[in-house]
């Protein structure tokens, strides 16, 4: 089972999303972000983080959705 956390992001809110999801199972965490497009060049991206202890560095995604199916996965192996 998944627990999701929604917290406020403490970083710049031009750069961050307002929310910071962690998403933890017996497996470990995951965080999940909003970066935005600051220099509106592309696209916001979606960031996931586990600090290296599900998988290396981090890993971004086009849509929350995309970046939660990989969070499922990783959290449900």
């Amino acid at each position: 089972m998944i627990n999701i956390e929604k917290k406020i992001h403490g970083g710049l809110r031009e750069t961050f999303g307002k929310f910071q999801y962690i998403y933890s199972s017996e497996k470990g965490r995951i965080s999940l972000i909003l970066l935005k497009d600051y220099f509106k060049k592309g696209n916001d991206i979606w960031e996931i983080f586990s600090g290296g202890d599900l998988f290396e560095d981090t890993e971004r995604f086009a849509t929350k959705k995309k970046a939660e199916k990989r969070i499922s996965e990783v959290l449900n192996q």
